[in-house]
């Protein structure tokens, strides 16, 4: 049987986007749309004393949020809003507790959201 948490499963590009969020709903700032969130991991970034990670884009963000939607730690809202062309963004939001991200997350990402 192994000790390991349902997070540290996950890649750590993916633990980075799910951390990012757990901080976003911390600051009541979620859900939360893709942009948005690159934005707030690519600035946490430069605290993580790692190069696994490199650069996010966006479809890493997007590509990480639907592997944290399929193992259900993040969920999509559907959009209340329509952009101009008439397609609504989706946003996520956690689907665990925030407590449960800071307490699997890697060690070094879990530093930097502390500093």
């Amino acid at each position: 049987m192994s000790d390991e948490s349902p997070v540290e499963s996950i890649p750590l590009t993916a633990q980075v986007v799910l951390l990012g969020v757990a901080e976003l709903t911390r600051e009541d700032e979620t859900p939360v749309q893709t942009h948005d969130l690159r934005r707030h991991c690519q600035q946490q970034l430069p605290a993580v004393d790692t190069e696994v990670v490199g650069t996010i884009t966006e479809a890493d963000v997007i590509r990480s949020l639907y592997r944290l939607e399929d193992e259900d730690f993040v969920e999509e809202i559907d959009p209340a809003e329509t952009s101009p062309t008439g397609k609504g963004r989706p946003a996520y939001t956690l689907a665990v507790s925030v407590e449960t991200v800071y307490d699997g997350v890697a060690d070094e990402l879990h530093d930097a959201a502390t500093d």
